[in-house]
């Protein structure tokens, strides 16, 4: 009962929720704090080094990019942080946030601001696990984690076309694989790759999350390679 309490406390998950949720609600009060806090090219030239992090916590484009940010994390966030523990789950969030960023400064979208790189941090390692981790991630959970780069590729295309295709031919995948014996396995597994192509479609496309993806991918990747990952429940 002690390790199942232990294992539903996502301190980590929730801290990330509670302290953008604060500071995302005083910026709608307080637009000034937006501007402050935002990314703003000139203004880290200037000195303002804060603002190579501080986007994380507001959101440019209001509430419905905030409502979306913090759900997705509540729920991504949940699974990564027992995938990975506390420590790797911060520095996750921290890569593929700082990496996508640095990526926004670099003329590919200089003003915006959002917890949506974090976010995509956390699904790069989600789809390393699911490609090359031995634990199984549940169905919904990995299909969400596809569903979500499909719908990034699809808005950064501007292109309805392409979202109507991707999301159609995501939806054959998906029927086709759930009729296999082993489909937890394959699901996860092409999920996981499905992810990975998506983060790199996303780069090609110029737009942050991929490489915000690619950033927490290539964390995770570390993380497997140089220690062997905590023992873990058999579905997550």
């Amino acid at each position: 009962m002690n390790n199942n309490r232990s294992n539903n406390f996502l301190p980590m998950t929730i801290g990330i929720i509670v302290v953008t949720s604060m500071v995302t609600l005083l910026q709608f009060v307080y637009p000034e704090i937006l501007s402050i806090m935002r990314r703003n090219p000139s203004a880290l030239v200037m000195g303002e080094w804060w603002r190579i992090i501080t986007p994380l916590l507001v959101h440019a484009d209001g509430w419905w990019q905030y409502i979306f940010n913090i759900a997705c994390i509540a729920i991504i966030g949940g699974v990564v942080e027992r995938l990975y523990g506390r420590i790797r789950f911060l520095i996750l969030y921290l890569a593929g946030g700082v990496i996508g960023e640095i990526a926004g400064y670099v003329s590919w979208d200089p003003y915006g601001a959002g917890a949506s790189v974090g976010l995509c941090g956390l699904l790069g390692g989600l789809y390393v696990r699911m490609i090359i981790g031995n634990k199984r991630v549940q169905p919904f959970y990995a299909i969400l984690s596809l569903y979500l780069v499909v719908g990034l590729v699809g808005f950064a295309s501007e292109e309805i076309y392409i979202s109507i295709g991707l999301f159609v031919a995501v939806t054959m995948l998906i029927t086709i694989i759930k009729k296999q014996n082993n489909r937890v396995k394959l699901l996860s597994i092409i999920s996981g790759i499905g992810g990975l192509l998506g983060g790199m479609a996303l780069l090609v496309l110029n737009d942050i999350h991929g490489a915000a993806i690619l950033g927490g991918f290539c964390t995770a990747f570390i993380f497997i390679l140089t220690r062997r990952p905590r023992s873990l429940p058999n579905e997550v």
